[in-house]
């Protein structure tokens, strides 16, 4: 049993369940590869809530110092919001994975990302671009029933939203919750997002910073994780090199877990309905990896509700090799685009 100090300073014992790769237990005798170790860590629970740290070659999650996320509104794209070119990602526009059943974890990454990236983009969509200004975004759908829309002033139309978040301002990751067409106060801790005719809520878990900052660059190389546990805690992972950062939260802010069908992945503006825009000549395909209650390819539908956005174009997008679970795949360029298409694989 390992001893630490939790968030709050009290020594706290965090045991930690075995971990597998390729189906085998990892020992302490049998060092894992690098890329071994990045798979093999997001099987690895941590214990208790709050934020939490490893790094290569360790299968362990350290505690790690929370801080409260920037009151930034990463809202969601509504019918009435104005959209942009007919194939141009976000704010609506996109590719997302919908499974029969529910969904319990999604890991989105990057595959055959130009060798050149680069982006820029505003924070909160204000002031002058920078280079490196973007959000990873993986967004749930839009769902009715959850408990937090029981006081909104017509329960029947308040729809939940989470999602799980990498901001590279603050260099942190945190998840953000909302409750749409709530129309009256929101409820105590949320924030107000209101337009003509609606008021939107949002909130967000506890957030905390990785050990360093990612680029464009970074995107071929990286992976978000979200999970969602009925009657436990959600959580958001990052894993980017030979260290992982995760940030936890209570599933019943919103109750996602019995709610979760549909899941949009990708690279967008870093909030405030702003884009990430990226340099001429730039390709990236998003996959995401999908763990529920069924194993069937998941169906690909053109939709999105994220309301940042990119530059790049929706593509043509190969087939998919085998894969170890459900998956969907999504190719964006600012090139010769092709017709656009989604491939899926179980």
């Amino acid at each position: 049993m390992r001893w630490i100090h939790n968030v709050f300073g009290l020594a706290a014992p965090i045991v930690f369940a075995a971990a597998a790769i390729n189906g085998a237990p990892v020992s302490a005798a049998s060092q894992p590869t690098m890329l071994e170790w990045q798979s093999a860590i997001g099987q690895v629970p941590a214990v208790g809530s709050g934020c939490f740290q490893a790094s290569f070659p360790a299968l362990v999650w350290h505690a790690a110092k929370c801080a409260t996320a920037r009151q930034q509104a990463f809202a969601p794209a509504l019918p009435s919001s104005p959209k942009g070119a007919p194939d141009t990602v976000g704010n609506g526009v996109d590719y997302a994975a919908v499974v029969s059943g529910s969904i319990s974890k999604a890991t989105g990454t990057f595959t055959n990302v130009s060798s050149n990236i680069s982006e820029k983009g505003k924070i909160g969509n204000s002031g002058s671009a920078k280079a490196n200004e973007f959000s990873l975004q993986l967004n749930t759908e839009f769902f009715s029933g959850s408990p937090a829309c029981a006081k909104a002033l017509t329960p029947s139309q308040c729809e939940a939203w989470q999602q799980f978040i990498y901001a590279t301002d603050t260099n942190s990751v945190f998840m953000q919750y909302w409750l749409i067409d709530y129309d009256t106060t929101c409820p105590s801790g949320w924030f107000t997002s209101a337009g003509a005719g609606f008021i939107d809520c949002y909130t967000n878990s506890v957030s905390t910073t990785l050990s360093k900052a990612l680029t464009a660059a970074s995107l071929a190389a990286l992976s978000l994780t979200g999970t969602a546990k009925s009657g436990g805690n959600d959580s958001v992972e990052v894993v980017s090199g030979g260290h992982a950062t995760m940030a936890t939260g209570k599933d019943s802010k919103v109750d996602l877990a019995p709610h979760w069908n549909t899941t949009e992945w990708g690279v967008y503006g870093d909030g405030g309905g702003g884009a990430a825009d990226f340099g001429a000549s730039n390709t990236l395909e998003a996959v995401t990896k999908l763990t529920g209650t069924s194993s069937s390819a998941p169906s690909c539908v053109k939709d999105g509700f994220t309301g940042e956005t990119n530059n790049l174009k929706l593509a043509a997008t190969p087939a998919l090799g085998s894969e170890s679970s459900p998956t969907i795949g999504s190719k964006q360029t600012d090139g010769a685009a092709g017709t656009k298409s989604c491939a899926v694989a179980s």
